[in-house]
């Protein structure tokens, strides 16, 4: 291999972010001790890597509309719990309890979601801890 064609390799991969630098730290986007309940409607889903996420159309006190994102597992570990990338479809009227983001903002992290129609269930995250365990 040439010099410059080593050079040139060498500089991509040392502009390459890292794993690590690239993932976020869940302690710092969620509240351990604050578990929010919502209800709403799906209006997408994406069953994906690195997290999943629940879009949801919640209604307000007020009859106003808020989006709410409830962020969960990778596809993976969603499989491994038994989900289904067809489980959750927008139209669904689901539960939803997790971690409030500290930010304040819509989003929480989902540790379950139930769809009454049916019973159908999905575990998320651990109850007790802000990262995956089986």
């Amino acid at each position: 291999m040439n010099t410059r064609k080593l050079i040139g390799l060498l500089l991509l991969c040392a502009g390459a972010p890292t794993i690590s630098q690239g993932h976020h730290n869940n302690r710092a986007l969620y509240d351990l001790e604050i578990i929010v309940e919502i209800e709403g409607t799906v209006t997408e889903v994406w069953y994906q890597n690195p997290h999943s996420r629940v879009y949801l159309e919640v209604m307000g006190e007020n009859g106003d509309k808020t989006l709410w994102v409830a962020e969960t597992l990778d596809r993976s570990q969603l499989d491994r719990r038994g989900w289904k990338y067809d489980d959750l479809v927008a139209g669904d009227y689901v539960l939803v309890t997790g971690r409030a983001a500290r930010d304040g903002g819509n989003k929480l992290q989902l540790l379950s979601i139930v769809r009454p129609s049916d019973g159908w269930e999905g575990i998320g995250y651990s109850g007790t801890t802000l990262t995956p365990t089986d």
